[in-house]
Order: structure tokens, then C-alpha cells, then sequence
């Protein structure tokens, strides 16, 4: 039922056993009990340790990626602040050469428009003075 650890040359209850020798009496039966309850208390507390460290190290860990994941979503955040700072400065950087170009072409229209009636014009008057010309 328990495993017993021989102890050679150990003493318990009196009774000295050798290599390979168990406890035969109720004391000595009793002290292997108490050996084995011991040692199995022994172990627990060795466990119940080790889970305590585990669970300090997961802490850590936690706490240090918990860390390292706020100062990425800082970096990250001022990133994206940064991307949009620099599409609206652009945007609004092309919107102002838009308009600059909307307004070259409409003055560039109107001076078309002009050249034309000017052409126009001229054409007439180049008629009226071939006219002149062939009537004389």
C-alpha cells in the first residue's frame, strides 16, 4: 500500500534493520508511516514551491509582455497619428494645387476665348481690306 524507503544501518523503535530488512513490529510499522507521511509532506511542500514559483514566473512574464504590449500600442497609436498628420497635410496640400490649376485653367480659357474673338476680328478685317482691295 505505502512505499517504504529502506534506511540501512536506522533505528526506530529500538529495533536496528539491516539492508533489506522491514519493520516487523507496530512501532516499527508506525515509524515507516510516520517516514512516508513525512516525506510525502516534504514533497508537497516541494510542490506547493515549485507551483508558488510558477505561478510568481507566470506573473512576471505576464506583467513584462503586459509591458512590452502597452508600449507597442503607444508606438503604434503615435504612428497612425503621425500617418494621418502627414495624408492631411498632403490632402490638403493637393487640394490647394487643385484649385491653383482649376484657376490656371479658367484663366487660361478665358485667354482662349479672347485669341479667338481677336482671330475672329481679324479675319473680318482681313476680308474688308481684300474687299478694298479687289473693288479698287
Amino acid at each position: 500500500m505505502f512505499a517504504v524507503e529502506e534506511k540501512q544501518g536506522s533505528t526506530k523503535g529500538g529495533q536496528q534493520y539491516g539492508e533489506g530488512m522491514m519493520p516487523t513490529g507496530l512501532k516499527g510499522k508506525l515509524a515507516s508511516l510516520e517516514d512516508f507521511i513525512s516525506m510525502q509532506n516534504e514533497e508537497l511542500a516541494a510542490q506547493r514551491q515549485e507551483i508558488e514559483s510558477l505561478r510568481n514566473d507566470k506573473a512576471n512574464i505576464e506583467q513584462h509582455y503586459q509591458g512590452q504590449l502597452q508600449e507597442l500600442k503607444k508606438t503604434m497609436v503615435a504612428d497612425v497619428q503621425r500617418m494621418q498628420d502627414e495624408v492631411k497635410r498632403h490632402f490638403a496640400h493637393q487640394k490647394a494645387e487643385n484649385s491653383r490649376l482649376a484657376q490656371q485653367i479658367t484663366t487660361l480659357k478665358g485667354e482662349k476665348t479672347s485669341l479667338q474673338q481677336q482671330i475672329l476680328g481679324l479675319q473680318r478685317r482681313i476680308q474688308e481690306i481684300e474687299e478694298q482691295i479687289g473693288s479698287d
